[in-house]
């Protein structure tokens, strides 16, 4: 079962977690539970709900603006659209360098572990 992990991407080494009930969550998983940027969806089986702007709050690129009043999040803009909220599933990996997830397909063809506890 992989646990903790550190992968390489396109030559970069990215912080990533297999979405899991029973996986050891690093402290970046643990901080985004608290802070509800993941939250499992309930009567769902194992999915996980992935709030961007709560899961990467300390990373660059998140931008904050307030207008009004009213304040907006934009997050993982992408080819022109973006994207707040994802679903996990179990076997899911999150790739928090990135802010994205893959599939453990995806993930085994694409990234390379370089080192699990």
């Amino acid at each position: 079962m992989i646990k903790q992990m550190k992968a390489i991407y396109r030559g970069r080494k990215v912080d990533v977690w297999q979405v899991s009930r029973d996986n050891i969550q690093p402290d970046w998983v643990k901080y985004a539970f608290e802070h509800n940027g993941l939250r499992w969806l309930h009567g769902s089986g194992n999915k996980v709900r992935i709030y961007w702007p709560a899961v990467t709050r300390t990373k660059k690129g998140i931008i904050r603006t307030i207008l009004n009043g009213i304040s907006a999040s934009f997050v993982s803009i992408n080819g022109g659209s973006a994207s707040m909220y994802d679903i996990g599933f179990e076997g899911d990996v999150i790739d928090f360098t990135n802010s994205k997830v893959v599939t453990a397909e995806k993930f085994a063809k694409k990234y390379r572990v370089v080192s699990e506890e």
